[in-house]
């Protein structure tokens, strides 16, 4: 039975959602779109102001009467910490409620281990609470990405680096009382690039670091299968009895495609370590070995992707990769690759958000858990 304060509850989510998405409304306007009374809206929005999500923000145009106070919503009034946890990085971001960026750090070449994770996260975290600015809600959440399986805020498995089993969620919402989320990284990559850049209701976002995997999107909602498991291209087989790989399975794409696997066999052939930088120098210059390895990244790469449309037929596929974000024309080869009649009802595009699409689909989970609305397109910015 549904009682007055769930009524109260649904209509304050409903009149937050309606101030965020028209950016600034009168109370007036409010009642008219919400087909709520105007006592019920005044009470409501006096509320919202006394809880700081919504401000005024000056004298509207009047309509023959009164010069209505016109309202908008209080992007400042938190914080998100998003931390995306690579096999020897940590990046992050510290964003206001509607996916500003207000602090951008990386730790790199940091191997990340059981040994040492929950030290290096809480000196990451400590420091952004001294250096936040100060807000009425604070940090209202932390979301962090995990290169593996995640299930109910557990690590199930973690093939690059040995994460499975630990409790972080539980150790750190002990330590800074705020929410903590822990979900795969193409999830939250997908779900960065759904609400802050592409809006359209059925996509795929393959992210490619030191493996591969995708984030799915169906009718607006993010599509995990049964315990997780779901996009976990980098485990599907393209070489029948190939290459060994840690989740047991011989011939994985992710063995022969992942920006890890392919910057060792190309610093193998130089017969020294090698990074992207290098690599990229090279292959802008013509050199052949380079470019032997991008036509072996696009063949793979295009053989996964086959199979993602024919599964799946999502509107956008978007790769994440720096091979495709700053090498030009690779996009195209895999286009080329893909040129089949049913194929080119999807569309391939490489990533607007590039690096920061999991912590912006991070920050989207801890605003969307803390604001009183589950309106998945409430604080969707102008498209």
């Amino acid at each position: 039975m549904v009682d007055k304060y769930s009524i109260r509850e649904l209509n304050e989510s409903n009149v937050l959602a309606i101030i965020i998405q028209h950016k600034i409304i009168s109370r007036a306007d409010i009642s008219k779109v919400s087909e709520l009374n105007k006592a019920t809206i005044s009470s409501i929005v006096s509320t919202l102001t006394e809880k700081k999500l919504i401000k005024e923000v000056g004298i509207g145009i009047s309509q023959g009467g009164r010069r209505p106070v016109m309202y908008c919503f209080n992007e400042k009034a938190g914080l998100s910490l998003s931390i995306d946890i690579g096999s020897d990085y940590l990046s992050s971001i510290l964003t206001y409620l509607d996916g500003t960026i207000v602090i951008h750090k990386e730790v790199l070449h940091e191997k990340i281990n059981q040994k040492d994770i929950f030290e290096k996260l809480c000196l990451l975290i400590d420091e952004y609470f001294e250096i936040s600015p100060k807000t009425p809600y604070g940090i209202v959440g932390i979301t962090l990405g995990i290169h593996g399986i995640v299930y109910e805020n557990n690590i199930i498995f973690t093939p690059n680096y040995h994460l499975a089993g630990m409790n972080i969620s539980d150790y750190l919402q002990n330590r800074y009382k705020v929410p903590i989320t822990l979900e795969n990284e193409a999830n939250l990559s997908v779900l960065g690039e759904w609400y802050f850049s592409t809006y359209l209701s059925n996509l795929v976002s393959i992210s490619i670091s030191s493996g591969i995997g995708a984030g799915i999107i169906i009718d607006n909602s993010l599509y995990k299968g049964v315990k997780g498991y779901s996009g976990e291209i980098g485990h599907t087989i393209v070489v029948p009895n190939g290459r060994k790989c840690p989740c047991g399975n011989l011939g994985c794409i992710e063995r022969y495609a992942s920006e890890h696997v392919l910057l060792m066999e190309y610093g193998s052939n130089k017969g020294e370590d090698v990074s992207f930088e290098d690599f990229k120098k090279n292959y802008l210059a013509g050199e052949t070995t380079s470019k032997e390895i991008i036509d072996s990244f696009v063949y793979y790469i295009s053989l996964g992707l086959n199979n993602v449309i024919k599964l799946f037929s999502p509107e956008v596929i978007i790769i994440n990769s720096k091979f495709t974000n700053e090498l030009d024309g690779i996009i195209e080869k895999i286009k080329d690759n893909l040129s089949t009649p049913v194929n080119r009802n999807t569309t391939i595009k490489a990533s607007e958000l590039r690096e920061q699409a999991t912590l912006l689909g991070g920050a989207y989970i801890n605003i969307n858990n803390f604001l009183p609305s589950h309106n998945i397109t409430t604080i969707q910015k102008d498209k």
